[in-house]
């Protein structure tokens, strides 16, 4: 029998043609990431804040909230016409009346009469509890890509939950109207129209940016909201007279200060996308 020759001590391991070629891959790889000279996030660059930008940070906000709080009668009027004008053209029994302890400096608001609190019936109620039913385990099936759609369904679902049983056995109680609920959400966006400049001089009034560019940014987004209010105010005045109050809690809790925040967390990404790299400069 021929004796098999004993193997060299230092001799390397056959290595698999596949991990030869992972090797090549990985070492390709990483020189390409030598060569490459990525710029942190913005979030974790530290900020030079020069005293002209701190000037432009306090001054820019007192003057946009001092110039809303001073044209806010002429904005609610503007926001009451916008809404007038579309409930006669969806024929809405909403009106402007003189109502002492309502909001607004000039005790204007907006009523509708004996039409002002539809209640639901039986029918709308069921139909509700169907689509209850319907959110909840469409909420349980998701997976994967819509699973972030999950929690928002499940939210309105346990809302209107709420409200279908406050109405199934207090109805006559229910103590809001649809003219105090759009007066209420133009309050609310007011308000939130008021903190736009606050919330932006903390966070994009700081940045090296040139200052027309802060102010023309700032303006659209209020003139988005300034737009956007009365038609959310006529859109929920439209359901819920066609409809009921019955969806009045959900409309108010997700589709109200909710909604507002988040269209704000938007723009204000549409004005910071338009950033320069030098912005934290």
């Amino acid at each position: 029998m021929t004796p098999i020759p004993p193997t060299p001590a230092h001799a390397a391991p056959a290595q698999h043609p596949h991990g030869s070629a992972f090797a090549a891959t990985f070492e390709t790889l990483r020189e390409t990431g030598r060569q490459v000279h990525s710029r942190p996030h913005r979030s974790m660059t530290p900020l030079k804040v020069t005293p002209f930008l701190l000037i432009q940070a306090i001054v820019l906000p007192a003057a946009l909230c001092a110039l809303l709080v001073w044209g806010r009668r002429d904005l609610f009027d503007f926001w009451r016409d916008v809404i007038l004008f579309w409930s006669q053209e969806l024929e809405i029994p909403l009106r402007r009346a003189l109502i002492d302890g309502r909001m607004g400096s000039d005790r204007m608001a907006l009523t509708a009469g004996a039409s002002d609190r539809p209640l639901p019936g039986i029918v709308g109620m069921g139909v509700s509890a169907a689509m209850v039913v319907a959110l909840l385990w469409a909420s349980l099936r998701m997976r994967n890509a819509s699973l972030p759609l999950k929690y928002p369904m499940r939210i309105i679902g346990v809302v209107q939950a709420f409200a279908l049983g406050y109405f199934w056995f207090i109805p006559q109680h229910f103590p809001y109207t649809i003219s105090r609920h759009s007066e209420e959400l133009m309050f609310i966006g007011y308000v939130m129209m008021v903190a736009t400049p606050v919330m932006l001089g903390a966070g994009y009034y700081i940045l090296n940016e040139s200052l027309l560019s802060k102010v023309g940014n700032t303006l659209a987004i209020l003139a988005f909201f300034a737009l956007l209010i009365p038609h959310q105010v006529m859109a929920q005045a439209f359901l819920m007279h066609h409809l009921s109050v019955l969806y009045m809690p959900v409309l108010y809790i997700c589709f109200g200060a909710v909604f507002d925040a988040l269209v704000f967390v938007a723009l204000y990404s549409w004005a910071m996308s338009d950033v320069s790299p030098n912005a934290m400069r």
